[in-house]
């Protein structure tokens, strides 16, 4: 089981200064995992409670133990320049949230706006980078509903509550269930803890 080494005071207020105050995220989060691996952490623990892998706080702990502090940056990387811009790669994600369902159609307007065309595995990384997830997304009738129509209902359905409690009926409940022989279950890219609701077909109504 891999540790890191007990810290001398320096390195622990290096690190504990990084984990506070240092601009990058990624120097941040090594400074993070690197004190909690010095208080006696397991690697899955860590793992556990950072949205890192095994072989990740593996790396970080053996440079660390090897470089020091220098390990806690990333080294400049040689290459070419990025292909986009800061302000193309908004505008690029803006298309994305805009268009969440179909990355085709975020390539296509993309290149007519900036004459740059981008792959579909750019544009994903792109989104990964945004904290974007393809999920499912929701089908709703709430764009079908009549507002004074559902205020009623929700009137006679409190009246009916009522006399539940007051135990002069059984009230039962339904839920809304569509059928169709189109299987699909659609996904789009969308911001954690949201879900985008697509507007669904109504085909009958239930009368008690």
């Amino acid at each position: 089981m891999r540790y890191v080494h007990p810290l001398i005071d320096t390195q622990r207020d290096i690190l504990e200064n990084t984990m506070t105050h240092d601009a990058s995220p990624r120097a941040r989060a090594r400074a993070h995992s690197l004190l909690r691996s010095a208080q006696g952490m397991t690697i899955n623990e860590i793992t556990k409670i950072s949205p890192v892998d095994r072989d990740t706080v593996s790396t970080w702990i053996r440079k660390w133990e090897h470089d020091g502090p220098e390990s806690l940056h990333d080294k400049p990387r040689s290459g070419r320049p990025p292909k986009l811009t800061p302000e193309e790669q908004t505008l690029a994600i803006e298309y994305i949230k805009e268009d969440p369902r179909s990355l085709k159609q975020v390539v296509a307007r993309f290149m007519d706006k900036t004459d740059k065309r981008l792959s579909i595995s750019s544009l994903k990384r792109l989104a990964k980078r945004a904290r974007l997830r393809w999920k499912r997304v929701r089908k709703s009738l709430k764009s079908l509903r009549d507002p004074a129509a559902f205020a009623r209902c929700q009137r006679e359905l409190e009246a009916l509550q009522q006399q539940e409690d007051q135990g002069k009926i059984d009230l039962y409940y339904f839920d809304e269930a569509g059928f169709a022989l189109d299987p699909s279950m659609p996904y789009a890219w969308q911001e954690s803890g949201t879900v985008i609701e697509l507007p669904a077909m109504k085909y009958g109504r239930m009368h008690v």
